[in-house]
């Protein structure tokens, strides 16, 4: 099954792609919240790992090259013909950044990569992936209250994507032909501002740090989310007709 998921009626008349990758754990369902929202003219694209959601019958992927290579296939085509911009959120951010340099070698880069809430990913090369403890987890779960089972759904689905990381090493050359931005909380005690540092050497054009009122669940919530879609819409296709 597909990876992507659109949310938006533009299609193929559209100006631009904007690509959310989501974080650990998560599916990408919860943008149809902001699709009617989203800038007319951006076709509004979600990522979809196997094992949730709309895809909860399929075994969890235990390769993350696996899921770059079909990611990358999937966009390479609409990133050669239009804009294309990343969103990528905490383990997300660290996805997005390798389907970016990958479609960089196949000239088809995306214009923008914007990463939030995420350590840098020489981070993943020291984290105990293949069996993360539950120190490191915990802070890692959004809130749950009072459904076991949905509970132990989403550590599991948390556990699978964290051991996707597993002998993972950051590739050695930034980004030339995507710029970057990184994005932090200021309520974050999960992934702070200074974790983040390593991203301004990941990009030849980072666009600095940005700091917004937010902990690390609540930059994946609704009122964050259609502001970072929209700022990454408008910044990366400064010359979109909008619509309406």
């Amino acid at each position: 099954m597909s990876y992507l998921r659109s949310f938006t009626a533009a299609g193929e008349s559209a100006s631009a792609t904007v690509v959310v990758f989501p974080p650990a754990g998560a599916g990408c369902l919860r943008l149809h919240s902001i699709a009617s929202t989203s800038p007319a003219d951006v076709d509004l694209v979600g990522i979809q790992l196997p094992g949730r959601e709309d895809r909860l019958g399929e075994p969890l992927v235990n390769s993350l090259s696996e899921v770059v290579a079909s990611v990358s296939g999937e966009l390479r085509d609409t990133a050669r013909r239009r804009p294309m911009a990343f969103l990528g959120i905490s383990l997300g951010a660290t996805i997005a950044y390798e389907v970016a340099s990958t479609l960089e070698a196949d000239a088809a880069a995306p214009g923008a990569l914007v990463v939030v809430a995420a350590r840098s990913p020489e981070h993943w090369e020291l984290f105990p992936s293949a069996d993360p403890p539950p120190a490191e987890l915990t802070p890692l779960l959004p809130p749950i209250s009072g459904d076991p089972e949905f509970a132990r759904y989403v550590l599991t689905t948390l556990r699978a994507d964290l051991r996707l990381m597993a002998g993972y090493r950051a590739p050695s050359a930034p980004l030339t032909s995507t710029w970057l931005r990184s994005v932090s909380g200021c309520r974050d005690s999960v992934v702070t501002a200074a974790q983040m540092s390593g991203w301004r050497d990941r990009s030849a054009d980072f666009r600095g740090h940005r700091v917004i009122d937010a902990d690390h669940h609540q930059l994946s919530e609704r009122a964050v989310l259609m502001g970072l879609v929209s700022d990454i819409a408008v910044e990366a296709v400064p010359c979109r007709v909008v619509r309406g």
